[in-house]
């Protein structure tokens, strides 16, 4: 997603990664990255991770999953055991986020 990410935006489309393991840690992780283009959120508590079905409660870790959420909240697609180097389910990604509905853009005065 890091290559894509001005393909995404320029589809309206914001990634948020997401990680039970401390903000510390994520800010090392990106760094060793050279940094990300996206936030990558702290699920401290593990409750988003729980809610959605892909904490391992036997280790306390996140199942690698990928989840599309439109803009009022509805998750469109889901892959609680996505896999980023299987290039099937990347295009399947890719697809389903070209399918999210759209925000609608306020019209401006005078229009």
């Amino acid at each position: 997603m890091r290559g894509d990410h001005k393909q995404l935006e320029k589809a309206d489309v914001q990634p948020l990664a997401m990680s039970v393991d401390h903000i510390w840690a994520h800010k090392a992780y990106a760094t060793s990255l050279g940094d990300l283009p996206f936030p990558l959120l702290a699920d401290w508590e593990k409750k988003v991770c729980r809610d959605y079905g892909v904490l391992r409660e036997e280790t306390g870790a996140a199942q690698r999953s990928l989840f599309l959420i439109d803009h009022r909240g509805y998750v469109r697609w889901r892959n609680p055991k996505y896999d980023w180097r299987d290039p099937k389910q990347y295009s399947e990604m890719v697809e389903a986020a070209a399918a999210l509905p759209r925000i609608p853009k306020q019209k401006e005065a005078g229009s």
